[in-house]
């Protein structure tokens, strides 16, 4: 009774899964081979005897109604009604089963991306869009699913397709002949349509990409844009590509809707052809009056199998569209991992970038006056993030076991993400860890976000949803740089922490983050006197490369092109 209980899901493992759509799709509904046998045997069960059931008014009519065999009736019409019930008591159990085979393929979907995505981490931006991932894990993992759902009963549509035949044959050739030409006529039919249909999914699954995309864009930049006033050209932008998609569906509409009218029509004009046929044969004594009852019966009852296989074709090669997209994020290359990785030096270590000559001595805080972009390329060498040849003491940063390196570099972006979720575990509670009420209390101090958590309705423990969206930009900037702070990296590279902030926080900010990290490694990417007044060295960075280090004042008084990059700051 196992098959008949929902399975465990998510898995513990997705597994490996193929890397062409085709294979993918076979990859995903074989995950649970007894489970899609099982599938298959209730679908022939379920679906298979409904098309046969005239064979038993055959008997009933023959044998009991025109015999006059009222047991003979009564022994078909026992028949029947077991059919019947074995039948009802296939479908429930079909259903149960297909649902849940569905359900294992979606999830194992919506696993292989989120873990793909956790992979890419940061390259995720520059690999793809938003659009396409937000699709994959919506539109896409429901077309897998409902056309692996649609696999089972296509099985038994086929079985029913194929015993109709085989009783239409042993009652006459003719009509035998006739349901096999019927059908093989609409297969010839519905291909070049199906290849059609094939061509324009795709187009239009590109579509539904570039729009989500678009969508989720002005979404997260909808307070930017309306403060610069440039609403009006994203809501053009987001017109232009909804009319493209619109007729885009007009041009997938058109083959769907001729493939819906041959698997209407055709199986109406075949249903025709055989009662003419049976009533021809039962004029000549060829049949019975009961066989071409059961003739009719089984023609009609071909007209469900007929049109669920046209549909499934349908699904199917939507099913593969999104197999396609699905392939596609699966095979967007990962950061280069080292295949043999050295342990990361002992504690204490300088960290070096070669490229443009920053190195961030042990314990100091060091700013890194650049403008944003190069300080951005220069701490994600740093971290590992890009390929350099950037050394963590004597070890190269590219051979450091990477997650050694994730636990003690650690880049904290401005613009990081916000998970919903509870803000404790936002910030870095540990499942009741001991320190944890200190380390998160000392984190938010440092980051000068108390005035934040204590105007929330429930401090501490108040539910954010998604980037906290609810809160301003410099609130959300500073409850970031606090879960950095909570994590206590051997080195802590913050790129523009107080952008979103006013003045007087910054200052706040700046004074309790040089004290909270003392002693430890600590590199910020500012051209804010603020922070320049307190570091323990700043590096002037232009076009890439260190051109000086020194005290701020020194600096200033040194070197004019500083000194213009600081005024611009306070312009």
């Amino acid at each position: 009774m196992s098959l008949l209980r929902a399975p465990d899901l998510p898995v513990a493992d997705p597994g490996t899964p193929p890397t062409t759509p085709w294979r993918l799709f076979g990859w995903l509904a074989t995950r649970r081979k007894s489970h899609a046998a099982a599938v298959l045997i209730s679908a022939v069960f379920s679906l298979g005897l409904v098309p046969v059931m005239p064979i038993f008014l055959t008997g009933a009519v023959d044998d009991g109604l025109r015999g006059r065999d009222w047991s003979a009736l009564a022994a078909w019409a026992g028949a029947l009604t077991l059919a019947g019930s074995v039948a009802a008591v296939s479908i429930v159990i079909h259903h149960r089963l297909t649902v849940w085979w569905r359900q294992d393929a979606e999830y194992r979907v919506l696993q292989l991306a989120t873990r793909k995505t956790g992979r890419l981490g940061s390259l995720l931006r520059q690999r793809t869009t938003t659009g396409a991932v937000v699709s994959v894990g919506i539109t896409d993992v429901n077309s897998i699913g409902r056309a692996v759902e649609s696999l089972a009963p296509t099985m038994g549509c086929g079985a029913g397709i194929i015993a109709v035949a085989v009783l239409l044959f042993g009652m006459s050739a003719v009509l035998g002949i006739t349901v096999f030409a019927g059908v093989l006529i609409v297969a010839v039919l519905t291909g070049p349509l199906l290849r059609r249909l094939q061509s324009r999914s795709r187009s239009y699954r590109e579509g539904v990409g570039t729009i989500t995309g678009r969508a989720a864009d002005i979404v997260a930049g909808l307070r930017v844009l309306r403060g610069v006033g440039g609403e009006d050209r994203f809501n053009a932008a987001y017109r232009r590509d909804s009319q493209r998609l619109k007729r885009s569906g007009f041009g997938l509409a058109a083959p769907h809707a001729w493939i819906d009218a041959v698997s209407e029509g055709a199986p109406a004009i075949l249903l025709g052809a055989v009662v003419w046929l049976s009533a021809r044969l039962v004029a000549s004594g060829d049949i019975t009056v009961g066989q071409m009852v059961a003739a009719f019966g089984y023609t009609a009852g071909l007209l469900m199998p007929v049109r669920w296989l046209m549909g499934t074709a349908m699904t199917l090669i939507q099913g593969n569209v999104a197999c396609g997209k699905v392939c596609e994020l699966l095979a967007l290359p990962e950061r280069e991992t080292p295949r043999d990785p050295s342990p990361g030096p002992e504690t204490g270590a300088d960290l070096e970038d070669l490229d443009s000559g920053l190195t961030l001595t042990p314990g100091l805080t060091v700013i890194a006056a650049a403008d944003s972009d190069a300080s951005a390329a220069i701490f994600d060498r740093l971290a590992g993030l890009e390929p350099s040849e950037a050394r963590f003491g004597h070890v190269p940063v590219a051979a450091v076991d990477p997650d050694e390196l994730r636990r003690r570099v650690l880049v904290a972006d401005h613009d990081a993400y916000l998970f919903a979720g509870r803000l404790a575990e936002l910030i870095g509670a540990r499942d009741g860890a001991a320190d944890d009420a200190e380390r998160v209390r000392a984190a938010i101090t440092a980051a000068a976000a108390d005035d934040v958590v204590d105007a929330l309705p429930h401090g501490i423990d108040t539910e954010l949803d998604n980037q906290a969206r609810t809160l301003s930009g410099g609130q959300r900037q500073r409850l970031r740089l606090a879960r950095a702070l909570a994590s206590d990296p051997e080195v802590l590279l913050l790129h523009e922490p107080t952008s979103a902030v006013d003045s007087h926080t910054e200052a706040r900010i700046a004074e309790r983050l040089t004290a909270a990290r003392r002693g430890r490694t600590t590199a910020v990417a500012s051209v804010s006197p603020l922070w320049l007044g307190r570091a323990d060295a700043v590096a002037f960075v232009q076009d890439g490369k260190v051109v000086a280090t020194g005290a701020h004042a020194e600096l200033a008084a040194a070197r004019p092109d500083y000194r213009a990059l600081v005024n611009r700051e306070l312009s």
